[in-house]
């Protein structure tokens, strides 16, 4: 019974088909290691000499080859290393009469599994060739799965490329060498960075360099959008997933070129800022309606009202005339306020500082809100829609501050920053709210109003940033460049 088990778990390790090959001379030890391979079920062949030992053909067979250390016509340092040459997945297992450490370490070196002395432990014997069995049971697993993967690498749609601890190539899978113009036996152990603009190239030793000393990484780990470049040197926008591999001593990318995706988000952002250029053309041109005729036609109507009032004596019709000028009068406000609000002309006529200053009185007015200003004139933007935007931002936040931030102070500054950049900061001392909560829900007023400054913003290339806690009020930061505003305003009206 003990031995059908044995049997039993002796085939489900065995790779089918596959024997042991036995090379001992001595009959009394090769009659032993027999017994001990057929209770466990192994198929085997045997060999006395090294002349009978390379007598044969198919050596691809053999899973396991154990190989006596001292041979009648040949040293264990020729056969062993010729033994690797002709059957290179096999293991190789060397057993001895002799206890010479020297002749240990020589077998560990040339590659043997394991070194056995005499008389074998029967038991240690199992468990080594058990432990034979399983490591190449696994490492065949790991060479199909890498066959596989190497299928699916070389098949992929988006380019795949590895680069050793050095940065240098690995691996380029066939898209890749359609994305960049190399063949893979062109680019192989060349520096990852030849395939990096100029800029990045000079550095990009250095991040894999702090990568590997201190673990932090600004690209592995993440999806990030990059420019590549093209064995002709033109660039290209690339999205890139880099992973680490440390098992394999490799880093992994997977590479997309977005080049496509980047158009079209350039020709929707043109749109939308030929959109938002020609809108606020309507908005000036309606405003411009109210203001040279229906304010001037409205005039006309309250002077006339006047004389009416003047020339009548029934005081019935007196007073009714006297009521319909208020609500002329009523209308004529109305229609100055929504030209201001449509176009304000200090706007246009005098620049954003003035403007700022006309709608600090304005809130006040209306809405009993006292703006201080803080404004730095240099700071002043040229162009119309530069203005325009950033003129609405402002009057936008200060609607939130009225509607949301239960104080009556508010602060505005505006200043130069290095690099031609200007800062916007609207803030109060309110009673905050949590930024964590804040979503931009459309069906939320305050939503509608920050997606209504992103837009704009993103018009103009600009920034936006909200930091607000509850009790300690509410800073609105606007961040822009001057120079790429306003060349991003002229490309939106072009």
């Amino acid at each position: 019974m003990k031995q059908e088990s044995r049997m039993s778990a002796g085939a489900t390790l065995q790779p089918q088909g596959s024997p042991i090959l036995l090379v001992e001379p001595d009959p009394e030890s090769r009659g032993c290691l027999l017994q001990i391979l057929a209770e466990d079920g192994y198929p085997v062949e045997t060999a006395e000499t090294v002349a009978q030992l390379f007598d044969r053909n198919r050596w691809s067979d053999y899973f396991l080859i154990i190989l006596e250390h001292d041979l009648p016509d040949g040293s264990i340092e020729e056969v062993l290393p010729r033994l690797k040459q002709l059957a290179p997945s096999a293991e190789l297992l060397v057993i001895t009469s002799r206890t010479r450490i020297e002749n240990m370490i020589l077998a560990f070196r040339t590659g043997v599994a394991d070194y056995f002395v005499k008389p074998i432990d029967p038991d240690l014997f199992r468990s080594s060739i058990k432990r034979i069995l399983q490591n190449q049971s696994v490492s065949s697993e790991l060479l199909q799965t890498q066959a596989e993967l190497k299928a699916i690498v070389e098949t992929a749609i988006e380019a795949v490329i590895t680069i050793n601890r050095s940065g240098l190539i690995q691996s380029f899978n066939p898209a890749a060498e359609k994305m960049f113009g190399y063949r893979e036996h062109e680019i192989i152990n060349q520096n990852v960075s030849v395939l990096t603009p100029d800029a990045i190239r000079a550095v990009h030793d250095r991040y894999l360099t702090r990568y590997l000393e201190t673990g932090q990484a600004s690209i592995i780990g993440s999806r990030r959008e990059l420019m590549a470049r093209r064995r002709d040197g033109s660039l290209f926008p690339i999205e890139i997933s880099v992973t680490d591999l440390p098992q394999f001593g490799l880093f992994a990318g997977i590479i997309g070129d977005i080049s496509e995706r980047k158009q079209a988000e350039q020709k929707q952002a043109d749109l939308t800022r030929a959109v938002a250029v020609a809108a606020q053309q309507e908005r000036r041109q309606l405003a411009d309606i109210l203001h040279d005729h229906l304010q001037q036609v409205l005039v006309g109507v309250r002077i006339h009202l006047d004389i009416a009032k003047n020339d009548t004596t029934d005081e019935f019709i007196r007073q009714t005339l006297i009521r319909a000028d208020e609500l002329l009068n009523q209308g004529i406000e109305i229609t100055r306020s929504l030209t201001a609000e449509l176009n304000p002309v200090v706007l246009h006529e005098e620049g954003l500082v003035t403007a700022l200053e006309w709608l600090s009185h304005n809130m006040q007015e209306r809405y009993n809100l006292n703006v201080t200003l803080d404004l730095d004139r240099q700071a002043e933007p040229q162009h119309d829609t530069i203005k325009v935007a950033l003129y609405e931002c402002i009057r936008e936040l200060l609607f939130n501050v009225v509607k949301h931030s239960e104080t009556t102070e508010a602060r505005v500054c505006m200043s130069l920053l290095p690099e031609n950049k200007i800062e916007i900061v609207v803030s109060d001392q309110g009673v905050g709210f949590d930024t964590e909560q804040l979503d931009h829900q459309i069906s939320d007023a305050s939503g509608i109003g920050l997606s209504n400054i992103e837009f704009r913003l993103s018009l103009i290339n600009g920034k936006f940033r909200l930091e607000s806690t509850r009790g300690q009020g509410t800073v609105a930061r606007i961040i822009a460049s001057l120079t790429l505003i306003e060349k991003a305003a002229l490309s939106g009206e072009s």
